[in-house]
């Protein structure tokens, strides 16, 4: 396998491993919030905040790339099915490919730009009793959306070269 298509694959899993991880974390600090103030009467402040802008964006971003490397986005193949798996139907899937890598691209540049400048100020959210950094947070779109851009640009060249990479690519 070409080393690009190895790093992506791998790169791939573990952001994908990383937003499981961030499911099983979700879980857990909500039941322990739930447990403190059921038995305890002890609220924890922050888990909204974090639940929302560390958890929810961790698990709809990191694993965008591993769902495209396995072709597991929802598709509508209306036309594709009709001209088969030849030419015409590579080239519609490098049409789709190369419009994803840069639409993904385009997101990816302007969401990073976004994380800088919050970066730059040190966003933050202000709590009841402290002031809660958030600024980190974004940051995980852009790493999410641009693997996916990646993701979709060795897709394009696969549908224009299936003898070379397509055997490349991971199914």
């Amino acid at each position: 396998m070409h080393p690009l298509v190895v790093f992506t694959d791998k790169l791939c899993r573990f952001l994908a491993f990383v937003g499981a991880l961030a499911v099983l974390a979700m879980m857990l600090h909500i039941s322990l919030d739930v447990i403190l103030r059921s038995l305890f009467r002890i609220s924890m402040n922050t888990t909204p905040e974090i639940v929302a802008r560390y958890y929810m964006v961790g698990i709809a971003f990191l694993p965008l790339g591993l769902l495209h490397l396995r072709r597991e986005m929802i598709s509508v193949e209306l036309l594709s099915t009709l001209f088969g798996r030849g030419l015409v139907s590579r080239l519609l899937d490098f049409v789709v490919a190369a419009l994803g890598a840069g639409i993904y691209g385009l997101i990816a540049n302007a969401s990073f730009e976004k994380a800088m400048r919050e970066a730059s100020v040190g966003t933050f959210v202000e709590l009841v009793r402290f002031q809660m950094p958030v600024w980190h947070s974004f940051f995980i779109v852009p790493v999410g959306l641009g693997i996916a851009a990646l993701v979709c640009a060795l897709l394009a060249v696969s549908a224009l070269l299936p003898g070379v990479a397509q055997e490349r690519l991971p199914e």
